[in-house]
């Protein structure tokens, strides 16, 4: 004769009949995020979602008396600002990808390599290094890359080069080198928490099996911290895309970027309409980016 068992979900409910421990304290964290809602918007919206509509209203209000995108159609018809935007891409797509060459093997050691006490200290000295003012980083880069700098008098001192190298500074290549070690410490953080779920015996495990350096990195290593690199995507590139500060004191005519654009519209030209039309035209580009590299990573890792 056949037994069949049956078995029941076990409930979380001590012997007294009340909910056990885990369950108290999920329902906790829902009234929590239930009241965390509407006060959340109390913030947002008077301090994010309303300037973020007056500058996608501002363009429809041309001072000039035009048609209602008359801003936006001055943008997409201005042909200096489809090269700056060509340059904008460019200088962002370089920085990112140097950051990367640079972050993801920092993170690599300071996850694997670096021992556990010492790891909390590393991560601090990169976020020490990524909160200095941008101005005081720019600046300290003028006595690296200037005529009379750092670099340029070691290269004539061992005779490498009889006079200053001029394109150092005031050049593409000074943008992307001074973008890269700025925003470094943010590519390396995201990467480095996606990491963290990686168990060292996987590592082990896959080396067993014989796995090369390039197998583990492709089928263990890059699945798993594709979400960092996403994080750090949306972290890093975005606000690289529309920075001014950097190509305005480091870079030169071939090396501005949208931000500088808007920036001079605003503060030289006085144009509004045009500035704001630019800034929401770079704000849409951001958010397709971002959603493209999410679809990008799901569809490659699922993840």
């Amino acid at each position: 004769m056949a037994v069949t068992l049956t078995t029941k979900p076990v409930e979380d409910v001590s012997p007294s009949g009340r909910r056990g421990p885990a369950r108290a304290s999920r329902s906790r964290v829902q009234r929590a995020a239930v009241w965390a809602l509407p006060l959340s918007l109390l913030v947002l919206i008077p301090f994010f979602y309303a300037p973020l509509a007056g500058l996608l209203v501002r363009p429809l209000q041309p001072d000039d008396g035009g048609s209602a995108f008359s801003a936006y159609e001055r943008v997409l018809t201005t042909g200096h600002l489809l090269k700056t935007v060509g340059q904008s891409f460019e200088i962002a797509g370089l920085s990112f990808g140097l950051m990367l060459l640079l972050g993801y093997p920092l993170a690599y050691l300071i996850r694997f390599r670096v021992p556990p006490q010492w790891r909390l200290p590393v991560l601090m000295l990169l976020v020490l290094a990524g909160s200095i003012s941008d101005i005081v980083r720019i600046y300290s880069w003028y006595a690296l890359l200037g005529t009379n700098g750092i670099i340029n008098k070691l290269f004539m001192g061992v005779g490498i080069t009889d006079a200053p190298i001029d394109g150092l500074l005031f050049s593409r290549f000074s943008v992307v080198l001074v973008l890269t070690a700025g925003w470094l410490p943010y590519v390396v953080i995201p990467i480095y928490s996606s990491m963290r779920s990686i168990d060292q015996s996987v590592i082990e495990a896959s080396r067993d099996l014989y796995a090369g350096r390039f197998a583990l990195f492709r089928s263990v290593l890059l699945p798993m911290s594709a979400p960092g690199i996403l994080g750090a995507f949306i972290i890093v590139f975005v606000p690289v895309l529309s920075d001014f500060a950097t190509p305005a004191l480091v870079g030169g005519p071939s090396s501005l970027m949208v931000g500088n654009f808007v920036s001079d519209q605003l503060l030289q030209v006085g144009d509004w309409p045009t500035a704001a039309a630019a800034a929401s035209l770079l704000l849409v580009v951001s958010l397709l980016l971002v959603a493209a590299a999410q679809w990008a990573t799901r569809r490659l890792y699922g993840r």
